[in-house]
């Protein structure tokens, strides 16, 4: 290659580098970064390509174009309008596919064109722009006569492929934390007890659903207001700030990290009695945030002095001393259960209901209960499993291994799935080779991350499918297998399926029940084992899960 060639394609690179760094957005970036390609390369047009927005695998033309005379290719921008490239399709879907660039010498020789041929385009080349191990985008190029293969530019334009490539990291990166944001605020919006924040400052910068009911104020009054000023009564206020400075300058905690009975303050101005819960959280960024879930006790404090007002009065009289004693037990009792979650509380009384405790049902009011049962149930699966993602994050995780009857373990999983499996009419086959006798494991544990392979089985199999779970004693390990015939995973996709809140393509589409996290909970509790997961999977034809654990406990563990 020639020197001042060489020098060119440094320089392009250096650009492309410099727009990777200052550009927030891939469409921000591919115009500078596209004008730049042209200007180095004499090639005279060039364009962006992104992923469609309904179907992530199909890849279409976008505004973003660059021509070296304004006009001398409308043809060829009239032909890519409505053009859709799946991934190995064309020259764009080769690229996208592979993650390498693509030149086509002769497009007049090119067997395998998507959009119509048009005579003002010789050569075409595409370069794929990756982010994080996927194509994020495809830049396309073109000339008016053919032209032969140019190793170095295409070294060099795949340099300016992952450059770009960090832009679309940073874009993922926004995104995943948008999501993680917006997943925070809606589970702090569904809570049935007050979640308030405020920053060192003390302004507010949180304030959830239940927060506008107990004090009186919406989201958009509250958030930047002063919370002493708002929420707490006037004589505590000055305490408040104080504690807050002590702890800011010595750490010193009186009121963090205790639940404490204390009185709230309301917008029509009246106290009123709560529970508080508070703890302060460090950013390196943003400096401590106070947290704070309230919970107000006025239902509470009425009755508890309904009740020993009455008893003091009547305490002289036997008999109504007999009934101050059942009411306070029964006030106890109440109290107890009001301690437990609103979920608790529907599928009790779901139970009570569908026994016919309380009354015959009718056949339509029977399917009713089923559907508000199966959903609470997948509610409580739901919080069970945030739980535990919090305690694995926390390092909290432990398992508690003994010697395990893995028969009973398989049993007990096939039984919790075999209701929703048969609701889909398909066929559950549990199969062990041999006498698996006992091994050291976490009964519970090994049981929930079968239960949630069987349960992804039966999710992403037709109605009338085969659901398959097998073990076997392999030397030193016990080896289980659960083996569906559903639609399978895509090969890019399983890299990423023991990911936290990964949602396959499939899943989303099909809007497949599931938060992302059981099969991250599952890789867990076999690696807490001392074992592994693996998963094969052929798209159409169903998937494998394989899970080996020690059959004794590990030196390790």
């Amino acid at each position: 290659m020639p020197k001042d060639r060489e020098l060119v394609l440094v320089s392009l690179l250096q650009e492309a580098t410099r727009i990777a760094n200052e550009a927030d957005d891939i469409r921000d970036a591919g115009l500078p970064v596209i004008t730049a390609v042209c200007a180095a390369t004499g090639w005279p047009v060039g364009h962006l390509c992104l992923p469609d927005e309904r179907d992530r695998r199909v890849f279409v033309s976008t505004d973003v174009w660059h021509e070296e005379i304004a006009g001398e290719f409308a043809e060829l921008r009239k032909a890519s309008e409505d053009v859709r490239f799946p991934l190995g399709a064309g020259i764009v879907g080769r690229a996208a596919k592979t993650g390498r660039p693509q030149w086509i010498a002769d497009v007049s020789d090119e067997p395998m064109l998507v959009r119509p041929l048009v005579n003002c385009v010789g050569s075409a080349i595409a370069f794929p722009i990756t982010g994080r191990g996927i194509v994020a985008a495809v830049l396309e190029f073109f000339t008016r006569e053919p032209v032969t293969p140019d190793p170095g530019l295409l070294e060099i334009m795949a340099d300016v492929g992952i450059q770009l490539g960090r832009v679309a990291d940073r874009m993922a990166a926004r995104q995943a934390l948008l999501f993680g944001s917006q997943r925070l605020e809606r589970i702090l919006d569904s809570c049935v007890e007050a979640f308030v924040s405020m920053d060192e400052g003390g302004m507010i910068t949180s304030w959830n659903a239940a927060a506008e009911k107990v004090f009186g104020l919406s989201k958009e009054e509250a958030i930047g207001r002063r919370l002493a000023d708002t929420i707490v009564p006037p004589q505590y206020r000055e305490a408040h700030h104080l504690g807050v400075g002590r702890f800011l300058t010595t750490g010193e905690k009186r009121v963090l990290d205790n639940r404490i009975e204390i009185t709230g303050w309301h917008a029509n101005g009246y106290e009123f009695p709560v529970e508080l819960a508070t703890w302060a959280v460090q950013d390196p960024m943003m400096g401590w945030t106070f947290n704070a879930f309230v919970h107000d006790i006025t239902d509470r404090k009425r009755t508890e002095d309904a009740l020993r007002h009455a008893y003091e009065h009547e305490r002289e009289a036997v008999t109504r001393l007999r009934e101050l004693d059942v009411a306070k037990s029964d006030f106890v009792a109440t109290v107890s259960h009001e301690f437990r979650t609103p979920l608790t509380n529907v599928i009790g009384h779901l139970e009570v209901l569908t026994s016919g405790d309380a009354g015959p049902l009718t056949a339509a009011q029977t399917r009713m209960l089923g559907v508000i049962g199966r959903n609470s149930d997948r509610l409580r699966a739901l919080i069970e499993d945030l739980l535990t993602i919090s305690k694995v994050e926390a390092g909290v995780f432990d398992l508690e291994l003994r010697p395990t009857d893995l028969q009973e373990v398989l049993t007990a999983a096939c039984a919790t799935v075999e209701p929703r499996a048969k609701r889909r009419g398909h066929r559950l086959v549990l199969a062990v080779e041999g006498q698996l006798g006992t091994v050291e494991a976490d009964p519970e544990q090994l049981q929930r991350a079968l239960s949630n392979l069987l349960t992804n089985g039966v999710n992403f199999t037709p109605d009338g499918g085969l659901v398959e779970l097998t073990a076997r004693i392999d030397d030193d390990h016990v080896e289980i297998k659960v083996r569906d015939n559903g639609v399978g995973i895509d090969t890019d996709e399983q890299p990423q399926l023991f990911t936290r809140f990964f949602r396959g393509t499939f899943a989303v589409r099909e809007a497949v029940q599931g938060a992302g996290l059981g099969l991250a909970i599952t890789k867990t509790i076999v690696e807490g084992h001392g074992g592994e997961i693996a998963v094969a999977s052929d798209v159409g034809h169903g998937t494998t899960f394989t899970i080996r654990i020690p059959r004794e406990r590990p030196l390790w563990l």
